[in-house]
């Protein structure tokens, strides 16, 4: 994705730490302050890079209900949901979430949120199953900048950015205000992470004037380090981690929040369906806690000296105030309190399975 300089520039000036030019800050220094801030106060990520494709013609709502696992073709304007694009075997193409807009020159359309890097391979997923519909695609990805405000005071902090108190919005549900002098943003309700949480999506050229207004009403300037502890202790997938190519997405554990059980026919819905009544899948992702450290991605996990499942993503938990892992558990293994051992690089340490998210009912 191409750098937003100016937006860099300016959070480079606020302390900003980068890994990539290309990507978000790691951190503005203080990843404890800024985790904090997402459980006490607010605080803001930048999330641009995530992928935005737009999707325009009549027969976009039954051309992306036909592809995607969950039920999009009655979205109401001003609605989205969570859902999996999948090859027809159902293994995982892309995690994404759909929402019914309008376009400013009165047009309805559909826009697929990704994450980050996949826009190209929604464009061409979604192109290899449009046959003679109505429908066209664009990539939006660099037009427009996203920021992602969490905490306990989001709300109160974006109601008087936009001069009113937020309504009561629906998961994945969005409005258009004027966001001080900033102009027209769209403001999006997603509590993935069991926080209270709003997306702003904005042109790219105002992206600049949305994050000043946030960091100026004590908004507090956050990482992808701090944003992947809260992910991790929301129990919420990431690709590239959690979903990869071979990833079967009943073994994801989202039914609940991305499937459609009663839905018409979808492309991978017959081993869905068939791994639903079955009632099991050959692994599963399920939570540990750990005895001592955090491990590294793909570290084996064992029950009695019998390799058993591998982790995804492992943090420190300043919530349990524990080491904590995303697991895939292998079928046998699923009974929660189990107890497990972990080896990494000559470590070994105890483990035991937990239900996902760790953080429910702790906020």
């Amino acid at each position: 994705m191409e750098q937003n300089k100016d937006l860099g520039d300016l959070m480079i000036s606020q302390g900003a730490i980068y890994g990539e030019e290309t990507k978000p800050p790691l951190s503005f220094g203080d990843i404890q302050k800024e985790y904090a801030a997402a459980r006490t106060n607010a605080v803001a990520f930048d999330i641009s890079n995530r992928s935005k494709i737009e999707m325009t013609g009549p027969d976009v709502p039954a051309f992306l209900n036909n592809i995607c696992t969950n039920q999009v073709a009655d979205l109401p304007l001003g609605g989205g949901c969570e859902a999996f694009l999948t090859t027809a075997k159902a293994k995982a193409v892309a995690h994404i979430r759909v929402y019914h807009i309008l376009l400013a020159d009165g047009r309805h359309a559909y826009w697929v949120d990704g994450a980050p890097g996949q826009n190209r391979k929604i464009e061409e997923h979604l192109d290899h199953y449009l046959i003679s519909e109505q429908v066209s695609f664009a990539d939006r990805t660099s037009d427009y900048a996203q920021f992602l405000v969490m905490g306990a005071e989001s709300r109160a902090i974006i109601s008087r950015l936009i001069q009113e108190e937020i309504p009561e919005l629906g998961l994945h549900q969005f409005l258009i205000r004027q966001l001080e002098d900033a102009g027209s943003c769209q403001i999006r309700f997603e509590n993935d992470f069991n926080i209270p949480a709003y997306e702003i999506v904005c042109l790219k050229s105002r992206s600049v004037r949305v994050w000043k207004a946030l960091i100026s009403h004590g908004v507090i300037p956050g990482g992808t380090e701090a944003l992947d502890i809260l992910r991790v202790e929301a129990g919420y997938p990431e690709a590239g981690k959690e979903i990869e190519e071979t990833t079967f997405i009943p073994e994801l554990n989202r039914a609940v929040q991305a499937i459609c059980s009663t839905k018409g026919c979808y492309l991978g819905q017959e081993p869905i369906v068939m791994a639903r009544d079955r009632g099991q899948v050959n692994r599963i992702l399920f939570g540990l806690v750990l005895e001592k450290s955090i491990v590294k991605h793909s570290t084996l996990v064992f029950r009695d000296g019998n390799e058993v499942g591998r982790v995804t993503s492992s943090v420190y938990s300043p919530l349990l105030k524990k080491s904590i892992a995303l697991v895939y558990l292998r079928r046998g293994n699923h009974e929660l309190g189990t107890s497990f051992e972990v080896e990494c690089e000559g470590v070994k340490q105890s483990a035991v399975s937990c239900s996902l998210p760790f953080n429910d009912g702790l906020n």
